[in-house]
């Protein structure tokens, strides 16, 4: 599963990267993390915890 996370001034890379760790989600372990410009998607096998991370971001 791939999701899309919108990146912002407070809320960047880093603060995804700790926001994936509160859920479980970990970079490299367990998570692919792609950065854009204004977004990041994440894909990872574990879908639940994707989606709640994202519905919570």
């Amino acid at each position: 599963m791939t999701v899309t996370f919108p990146l912002t001034e407070k809320r960047d890379a880093e603060a995804l990267l700790k926001h994936l760790t509160m859920h479980k989600l970990s970079f490299p372990g367990n998570c692919v993390v792609s950065l854009k410009a204004h977004i990041a998607q994440v894909s990872s096998w574990h879908t639940t915890a994707l989606g709640t991370a994202r519905t919570a971001w």
